[in-house]
């Protein structure tokens, strides 16, 4: 569906505010986490519990898959992104969401930490920055 077909947005059409609320909601990792473990069977995730149901699964996880597709498709036009709050954010989720792999792997505790950024400090001092204590004590003994 081309995004040009699509209404203008306007913040009075309710589906327009209800879908803005969704996708900026997406900007937060702890949300995509939450979707992740309440449902899986939304994200394409299965449960070692719950191999009766996989079967189930798979025609929510496509449909969910075809929304979000449908959603990415007009959200990152000019005319729509102009309402985020967050875009960078908000379509970086909605793109990585795009991806099988991605949807998969958003229930594990280090992707929703890599996304909120919560182990930069680790990224840090294994790219071989220093921390900026460190950096200054041989500041201090220069002088």
């Amino acid at each position: 569906m081309e995004p040009a077909s699509q209404p203008l947005p306007t913040l009075t059409n309710p589906r327009f505010t209800l879908e803005l609320e969704f996708v900026s909601s997406l900007a937060n990792p702890y949300y995509l986490s939450h979707l992740a473990v309440t449902y899986p069977n939304l994200l394409g995730v299965s449960r070692s519990d719950d191999t009766d149901t996989e079967g189930a699964s798979a025609p929510d996880a496509e449909a969910f898959a075809a929304y979000l597709a449908y959603l990415y498709s007009y959200w990152k036009t000019p005319e729509y992104s102009q309402f985020l709050t967050h875009p960078g954010p908000t379509l970086r989720a909605l793109r990585l969401l795009q991806e099988d792999t991605f949807r998969r792997d958003i229930i594990l505790p280090q992707v929703i930490e890599g996304l909120a950024g919560v182990n930069m400090p680790v990224d840090a001092e294994a790219s071989g920055a220093e921390p900026e204590e460190k950096q200054e004590e041989p500041n201090g003994s220069n002088t």
